[in-house]
């Protein structure tokens, strides 16, 4: 078709000469046009457009050939691709971490503590009925002051004996008791010291417990020393510290730690006892007779009182 249309063109400019062709050039934009329409220019680049599927298939040929690419359409702006949803997936299984398996142990402890001790209080409060448990009862009878000499060297010796009654007025309730310490204090200051051998105490009894403490050369403070002399009387008091505990039938508890305080008597050195006289002969006749007379000594000098004890019990650090 080119070289028909060759000797037409030829021949209309010869008999118009005065149409001539000049280059088309577009105006030239502004800055701000180019800015502004930069975005809507028409795209020189060729978009592919899909052809059409023939009935078996195949697309532009036979459907054993491989398919030909679309065709390239000037300014056609592609389509967006096609949204395909992800397929859903199950949720990730959220782990515990450290702080929630610390938070749920201290749940669970707290709990058990606390139903520990519900149970115990109703275990304390079942047993009291039962029982009715009463603590037992102690009391200084008697003191006896029998030597306390304080030398020019603060240096104190004593030799004391004593009485202590122990009262149980539990029904069913025993109580055993370890060896027994005593120490005992004349205006606060240690004067002796002393042990009694435990004993069991049993039910609705009373015993009475007799004892002996003493003291060879032991130093006081010079103040303390000087009181101890000018005093006849002095103001006593009796730390007395054991383990004790309690047996029902044939359960034993374990023992634990007592003190009794005795305080709020008062107590002077014992007289020493006059010696005794020598006998007196007298010589009768006709046959000498031979008979002795002694006479009686004075007061032992025992003190006798009647002082409340109180009892404290030791467990660990604290005392009750």
């Amino acid at each position: 078709m080119l070289p028909l249309i060759a000797p037409l063109l030829s021949s209309f400019l010869s008999s118009h000469p005065q149409v001539s062709f000049t280059p088309f050039s577009f105006p030239k934009p502004s800055r701000g046009q180019e800015m502004g329409d930069r975005a809507y220019a028409p795209s020189s680049k060729l978009v592919p457009v899909a052809a059409p599927r023939s009935a078996n298939g195949s697309a532009n040929g036979s459907g054993g050939g491989p398919p030909r690419p679309p065709p390239m359409v000037p300014g056609r702006v592609p389509p967006p691709p096609m949204y395909r949803p992800k397929p859903m997936q199950p949720a990730p299984r959220r782990r515990r971490s450290g702080r929630g398996w610390c938070c749920a142990c201290c749940l669970w402890l707290t709990l058990v503590l606390v139903g520990l001790v519900f149970l115990s209080a109703i275990a304390l409060g079942v047993f009291y009925v039962i029982y009715h448990p009463q603590l037992p009862s102690f009391a200084v009878t008697s003191l006896r002051l029998v030597a306390l000499n304080v030398s020019d060297s603060d240096s104190v010796t004593s030799r004391i004996e004593f009485t202590v009654t122990a009262r149980n007025t539990n029904e069913k309730i025993a109580f055993t008791y370890g060896d027994i310490a005593a120490a005992f204090s004349a205006d606060g200051t240690g004067i002796g010291d002393g042990t009694v051998p435990g004993f069991v105490h049993a039910p609705g009894n009373t015993t009475v417990i007799k004892g002996s403490a003493s003291a060879a050369a032991l130093t006081v403070d010079p103040v303390e020393a000087a009181s101890l002399r000018s005093k006849k009387s002095h103001a006593m008091l009796v730390e007395m510290d054991s383990k004790v505990g309690f047996q029902i039938g044939r359960f034993k508890s374990k023992r634990l730690n007592v003190r009794v305080l005795c305080a709020r008597f008062t107590a002077g050195l014992a007289k020493p006892p006059a010696p005794s006289p020598a006998p007196i002969i007298v010589a009768a006749a006709p046959a000498p007779v031979r008979s002795k007379i002694r006479l009686s000594s004075s007061s032992s000098g025992s003190t006798t009182t009647d002082a409340k004890c109180k009892l404290r019990v030791k467990i660990w650090i604290w005392s009750f």
